[in-house]
């Protein structure tokens, strides 16, 4: 499997170079030359989305397990993201991470574990709620919104099924379930077997959070909503400074629409090739032009560039 996604990867880096080839380099020197100085406001509103999920995660711990501070969470999230990103995981190389330095914190490993699962699956559930805020806008902004639109909702259903599958498997002891069905058939590794207790009770805490702490879970998924809604600020933010301002409407559909996209492309490292790609056809279908949306994509990778670093300064420094 890792060796699958290094190979999507390098085609999806001869395809990124193709597409910026053919929009032209000096065309999108011109376009990023326009936001000059300003750049360093491109990064806060990432700030802020990392910011409302390192809340929503607190909540998913539960007293009385130690609550890290929002400020600890804030670069725990930072550190895994990087690493769900570059790492040929389909977007999971982090999460091991984030549960591994709750623990060193003082969090019970099974409470780590839990909190990083049940999140996962409300980052799911909160990007489906936006993404269908997108296609709701999108026919009355694309230009010819077609069949385009049908498989996008399409898509979006299927995503949206399989965030209330893992919701709903997370309640019905899916570790322990797995266990005991690979023993029946003698298909069980040993070191796995040895590890049934410990899997026993990390079911226990995902069904009890979701059966005794629905407050929390329906915080956590606003917050989480409210921190894509702030990429979609991202955006309305990049074309003002790429000198052709949008909508709230347009940046809002076109993000979800763009996150839909590069959610598809989960398992190619940082979806490259994938991500610029639908920003360009996506630009297109809102009248902003091919060399706009190349602008558009470069500064959005030129944000992560920033985070990403920074992430992996933290899991340097974490190990």
């Amino acid at each position: 499997m890792r060796r699958l996604n290094l190979i999507l990867l390098a085609i999806a880096l001869i395809f990124l170079i193709w597409i910026l080839n053919e929009v032209g380099w000096s065309t999108l020197g011109r376009h990023l030359i326009a936001v000059g100085w300003y750049f360093p406001l491109i990064l806060i509103p990432y700030g802020v989305v990392n910011w409302l999920e390192a809340i929503s995660w607190k909540y998913l711990l539960p007293p009385p397990v130690i609550r890290p501070t929002i400020t600890r969470l804030f670069i725990l999230r930072l550190g895994g993201e990087a690493l769900n990103q570059l790492t040929p995981s389909a977007s999971l190389g982090g999460e091991a991470f984030k549960a591994a330095r709750l623990q060193a914190g003082g969090v019970p490993w099974e409470d780590a574990t839990a909190s990083v699962v049940i999140h996962k699956g409300i980052l799911v559930l909160s990007l489906a709620l936006y993404i269908f805020l997108g296609l709701a806008l999108a026919p009355f902004l694309l230009s010819s919104p077609g069949k385009g639109i049908r498989v996008l909702l399409l898509a979006a259903m299927g995503l949206a099924g399989a965030g209330l599958l893992f919701v709903f498997v997370q309640r019905h002891g899916p570790c322990g379930r797995g266990i005991r069905f690979l023993k029946r058939r003698g298909w069980c590794p040993q070191k796995l077997a040895e590890k049934e207790e410990f899997f026993t009770t990390l079911d226990e805490r995902l069904a009890s959070f979701y059966r005794n702490h629905p407050g929390p879970c329906a915080l956590a998924l606003t917050l989480f909503f409210l921190s894509w809604v702030m990429h979609g600020v991202e955006v309305y933010l990049m074309f003002w400074l790429l000198g052709s301002p949008l909508s709230w409407a347009q940046a809002l559909a076109l993000d979800a629409l763009a996150m839909l996209i590069t959610s598809l492309a989960f398992f190619i490292p940082a979806a490259v090739g994938a991500q610029e790609g639908g920003n360009i056809l996506l630009a297109l279908g809102f009248n902003l032009g091919v060399a706009l949306g190349a602008a558009f994509s470069i500064l959005r990778r030129l944000r992560e560039a920033f985070w990403l670093i920074l992430g992996l300064i933290i899991v340097a420094r974490e190990r």
